[in-house]
């Protein structure tokens, strides 16, 4: 791991531990909200202005452009006096499009064995739960979306691990996508809890609170780390 990944990793881990602390120290406060949201603008700046030897960082690069819209609507607009019902849509579709991105480079490669079955089994057991256990609360337009949501998601993470197998890219590299994954997809799954469950957002929202944005930063902080990556692919070929 060379100096600015694991730059990356030490600044944004103790960005996540004071996020953690802000939270609870000082809930639903403004400027917690601005720092939430410049931290993924950060991310975001920090993923483009590195130099990129493959197209693949490039992409995924791409990706924390839609991130940066998504929260905008997602969490910046927490602050206005004035929003409308179709701001959260929004931010989920720039979520939905930093996922396509990402499951245009994962998928390279990819082959269908054994390994990669087991893999996708404990993602649809626990996506078809949420569905399950959230569809009482979501009706009409708002479930499906959510719905193809939560496949582009399952889809996304399954892609991110099965990286491991496919050796299309590095051992580490796939390593650090395959977690990030992961962790992408606990905090969308903690998300949906927290918007739409009412046990969620109400006693325990402080507690769903801490598990968003312990898997979101540092996910995408990992993602930021591939981008760093001096050796991403297990081949020679470079743009």
């Amino acid at each position: 791991m060379n100096n600015t990944q694991r730059v990356l990793l030490v600044i944004y881990i103790l960005l996540t531990g004071l996020i953690l602390f802000l939270d609870r120290t000082y809930p639903k406060e403004d400027i917690i909200i601005y720092l939430k949201y410049t931290i993924i603008v950060t991310l975001f700046l920090s993923s483009i202005i590195v130099e990129k030897q493959y197209k693949e960082q490039k992409i995924m690069a791409l990706s924390f452009f839609f991130v940066v819209i998504a929260d905008f609507f997602l969490v910046l607009c927490d602050t206005f006096v004035y929003t409308t019902k179709v701001i959260e849509p929004l931010g989920a579709m720039g979520f939905l499009f930093a996922y396509l991105c990402l499951i245009s480079v994962y998928r390279k490669k990819l082959k269908i064995t054994k390994l990669e079955i087991i893999v996708a089994i404990p993602l649809i057991i626990v996506f078809v739960y949420s569905v399950i256990l959230l569809s009482p609360y979501i009706s009409g337009l708002m479930f499906i979306g959510a719905l193809i949501f939560g496949i582009v998601l399952c889809l996304m993470t399954w892609l991110s691990i099965v990286t491991i197998f496919n050796r299309y890219y590095s051992t580490k590299a796939s390593l650090l996508i395959g977690f990030s994954g992961i962790l992408m997809f606990i905090c969308d799954m903690a998300v949906a809890l927290s918007r739409f469950h009412p046990l969620f957002s109400g006693d325990y929202r402080m507690s769903i609170a801490n598990v968003i944005w312990t898997s979101y930063i540092p996910g995408w902080t990992l993602l930021a780390v591939v981008i760093n990556e001096k050796k991403l692919l297990n081949i020679k070929k470079k743009t």
